[in-house]
């Protein structure tokens, strides 16, 4: 379990919701002479590898020429895309693909961009809480009832035996509404994303992570696409070359953080107007994109996705028993995997 206090410097909050909306009729998304990658939010510090494969000329490197960065509103739209067949690369939140893949079992996970999960709970520091069981007759904060943390919130009270008695309370996302409550004595801890956490932490706010290890270890954003797209010679090869520079660009920016937090500020100026605040959203954004020793950036298993389901099933999200084995290993997707990790 984790437990180690944050305070970090603002930064410009990202929403990473399970929005849902739109979606066309189903249809067959082609391969064509530019390759299309649809992401949930825009590029800035937390989408870095994706910045430094254009600016570094990466995708080029790999045959891709014609790379277009498309964004969509929401992951949960971005799953609907490719359930559809109107996308056939797209960044999804892990429990985004997890449903998408409940209704289209032929979707599959190419690489995670992020290792960890972007949601946490924290207890306030001065609340004395220093594990979950500590939350016990108090009062957890969430952003909102739809907030994209609350089925992890509420699989992690479950597992703990700590439904009823944990009262969750809506104060917001990080801004006036949610920072009037935490310093207000409302609550006694806070559940969301973490740019929600640096945002507050530069107003002063002190927190314990509080996750429980097996839920941290959850993956945030990952590639996904479909058997359908590929079983074509051309799409394997074009997946292949995706996956190639994504995770090329994922090892650069672990191993030379300076050189690409340049990188994104020069290419998205907007994202580092405030050098304090960017500079420690980028610190967050690495720590939850890091493999954990012995594992490989971008690679992913099984056995992170039980908990994955486990967390949506408790809310009665996905069936308890999907098993999602064939859509994040082996088959097409290994033998890419494994010919773009020998060069690692």
């Amino acid at each position: 379990m984790k437990n180690k206090k944050m305070s970090l410097a603002a930064a410009t909050v990202l929403a990473f919701t399970l929005a849902a909306c739109g979606g066309g009729a189903e249809g067959d998304a082609k391969s064509s002479g530019q390759t299309e990658i649809l992401l949930p939010f825009p590029e800035g510090l937390p989408m870095a590898p994706v910045t430094v494969a254009k600016e570094r000329g990466i995708f080029a490197d790999n045959g891709l020429d014609d790379v277009k960065i498309s964004v969509a509103d929401g992951s949960g739209y971005v799953s609907q895309q490719l359930v559809a067949g109107n996308v056939n690369f797209a960044l999804i939140g892990s429990a985004d693909i997890a449903v998408a893949a409940s209704k289209r079992d032929d979707v599959r996970v190419l690489f995670c961009h992020q290792a960890h999960n972007v949601y946490r709970i924290a207890a306030l520091a001065e609340s004395g809480v220093t594990d979950l069981e500590g939350f016990s007759g108090k009062t957890l904060g969430i952003t909102e009832p739809g907030g994209g943390e609350n089925a992890l919130v509420k699989a992690a009270l479950a597992d703990a035996g700590l439904t009823e008695d944990v009262t969750t309370l809506p104060i917001g996302g990080a801004g006036p509404q949610s920072l009037s409550a935490i310093k207000g004595g409302k609550v006694d801890g806070y559940s969301s994303s973490y740019p929600d956490f640096v945002s507050l932490g530069s107003e002063g706010v002190e927190f314990v992570d509080v996750t429980p290890e097996k839920y941290s270890s959850v993956p945030g954003t990952c590639m996904a696409t479909t058997q359908e797209f590929l079983d074509t010679d051309a799409g394997k090869k074009e997946a292949q070359a995706v996956t190639q520079s994504w995770i090329d660009a994922e090892y650069y920016t672990l191993e030379n953080q300076d050189e690409s937090y340049d990188i994104v500020c020069g290419a998205v100026p907007s994202a580092c107007e405030n050098e304090d605040a960017s500079r420690a959203l980028f610190e967050e954004a690495l720590a939850v994109m890091a493999p954990d020793e012995g594992n490989r950036p971008g690679d992913t298993t099984p056995e992170v996705w039980e908990t994955v389901v486990e967390i949506l099933a408790s809310s009665d999200t996905v069936p308890a028993d999907l098993d999602l084995t064939d859509n994040v290993s082996g088959g097409t997707v290994g033998e890419i995997r494994d010919a773009v990790y020998e060069s690692h």
